[in-house]
């Protein structure tokens, strides 16, 4: 069957906010921050705040556009069995996980809190886990 207009939307969507999303964390987590963990503390913060100033626009462009295209695949288009409500639920989660590192705990870790940038990094990894297994999930609704 030839997919509607709406629904060939929220597939491209789907697929280009997960791109943009997932591809920045793998960025940041493989990439810059390893790179920046050889400059000296003052220098890197600096340096992550400006790559995050940059990247976070983006990031939450994303997250809300693959929350909104996940959810009218998983609800109108493929039903709720196990994977979509498990996809919806993963996205849920993503979604939560970096608004959490991004407006608390991130700002604070910028400002020299040690426990705030214990907690960011325990958010960061678990967003990096999120990364890899969102692909599949939203491939299953595509």
């Amino acid at each position: 069957m030839t997919p509607t207009i709406v629904e060939f939307l929220a597939r491209a969507a789907a697929v280009y906010a997960l791109v943009v999303w997932a591809g920045g964390i793998f960025h940041l987590t493989f990439a810059a921050i390893p790179e920046a963990s050889r400059l000296d503390t003052g220098l890197r913060l600096r340096v992550m705040a400006g790559m995050m100033r940059r990247y976070n626009p983006f990031a939450w462009t994303a997250l809300p556009v693959l929350l909104a295209a996940t959810s009218y695949l998983a609800l109108f288009k493929t039903g709720l069995t196990l994977v979509p409500i498990i996809t919806l639920l993963a996205v849920a989660a993503s979604f939560t996980l970096d608004f959490i590192h991004s407006f608390i705990y991130g700002p604070r870790a910028v400002r020299g809190d040690g426990a705030a940038r214990r907690k960011a990094l325990t958010l960061a990894w678990a967003e990096t886990l999120m990364v890899f297994a969102l692909p599949p999930l939203v491939a299953a609704l595509l």
